[in-house]
């Protein structure tokens, strides 16, 4: 968020999840849910700013790169000022039933692993049994071997659904993969394309 006052980029009440696509020299590029960030309206030209801790409880401004038309997914990216280090996140295919296990901060208890199975896919999303609160979202959907499998974005809310259990759901990781779908600002087509080649 930004201070009335000042201008300044301060903490705001609404947080999530995030995962790590690629680091190299120039710096960091991380994936989260759309819904996460809370762009609001979108142009090429705006400038839209993002705040990203780190489990050493350092926080870093973030800009945020390109967003997905029609999926709930953001590219964020933070620049590197020192040092060096190379990263690229493989992604794998689900497949239906497959265990997994994910990373969040549900309702603010940082760094919470949950395992289940995906249960059920259907074109970009995937229907998972890991227990999901908020707090989870935007984070990574992995397989056993650590691959990326997806990115998570929603729950079926109890208050509509009073029976619902374990109803969480995904974007698959295999949309990360293609170019295509993707809205771009400042160099993000440059940063994703960048990590396409390595991945």
């Amino acid at each position: 968020a930004q201070s009335f006052f000042t201008k300044s980029e301060v903490l705001s009440n609404s947080y999530g999840a995030g995962l790590l696509l690629a680091a190299n020299d120039k710096g960091y590029l991380f994936a989260t849910a759309r819904h996460v960030i809370g762009l609001g309206t979108w142009t090429i030209n705006d400038k839209h700013r993002a705040m990203l801790s780190l489990s050493s409880g350092i926080w870093a401004g973030a800009e945020v790169v390109a967003r997905h038309s029609n999926l709930d997914l953001v590219l964020v990216w933070v620049p590197r000022h020192s040092g060096n280090g190379e990263f690229t996140q493989p992604i794998a295919t689900p497949k239906e039933g497959e265990s997994i296990f994910v990373i969040g901060h549900p309702e603010g208890l940082k760094y919470t692993l949950s395992t289940g199975i995906i249960s059920r896919m259907e074109n970009s999303t995937l229907q998972i049994s890991a227990p999901v609160s908020p707090g989870n979202s935007g984070g990574p959907v992995y397989d056993l071997q650590g691959n990326l499998l997806g990115v998570v974005s929603s729950t079926m809310d109890k208050s509509y659904q009073p029976n619902a259990e374990n109803l969480n759901f995904a974007v698959t990781a295999q949309a990360l993969l293609k170019e295509s779908g993707w809205e771009f600002a400042k160099d993000g087509r440059e940063r994703l394309e960048s990590y396409l080649k390595a991945v």
